[in-house]
């Protein structure tokens, strides 16, 4: 369902929480998250655009989130990358069973990665409590219903 680039950048960022506040180096994130340095330094570069994540060269720097990793969720990281949103366009007004179907299934799965977070990520790995679930900072798209 989801891309290897995908996968590669949740790997980063739950590793970056549990590093947090500390910074990593893509070299460290790497190795840790067994990623190639490569195609993880292109990945971390989207996470940056999408104002995820610092990054800092020279001695001293390194990567770091840029917010708590309870305020970044699954979807943040997921959207940064490669957004979740159905790939055809409708013509016509009607919207068919089908495309109903699509559409709220795609509802539900952008509401779970939302109600997520990083910190989520490092409780499960860590035998701790089940996810949470987090205020929406802004609300998920909605399908919209013809009759």
């Amino acid at each position: 369902m989801f891309s290897q680039t995908v996968e590669y950048a949740l790997r980063a960022m739950v590793q970056l929480a549990s590093d947090a506040p500390e910074a990593s180096t893509t070299r460290q994130i790497a190795k840790k998250t067994k990623v190639p340095s490569a195609y993880l330094a292109k990945v971390l570069q989207s996470m940056r655009r999408a104002g995820l994540i610092n990054s800092r060269r020279g001695v001293g720097g390194g990567v770091t989130l840029a917010q708590e990793p309870d305020e970044i969720s699954l979807l943040d990281v997921i959207d940064a990358v490669e957004p979740l949103k159905r790939s055809g366009r409708r013509r016509g007004k009607t919207v068919t069973p089908l495309q109903r179907t699509l559409d709220n299934a795609l509802v539900q799965v952008r509401k779970t990665f939302e109600a997520v977070s990083l910190s989520d990520m490092l409780s499960a790995r860590r035998g701790g409590s089940k996810p949470r679930r987090r205020k929406r900072k802004h609300p998920a798209p909605r399908a919209k219903r013809t009759r």
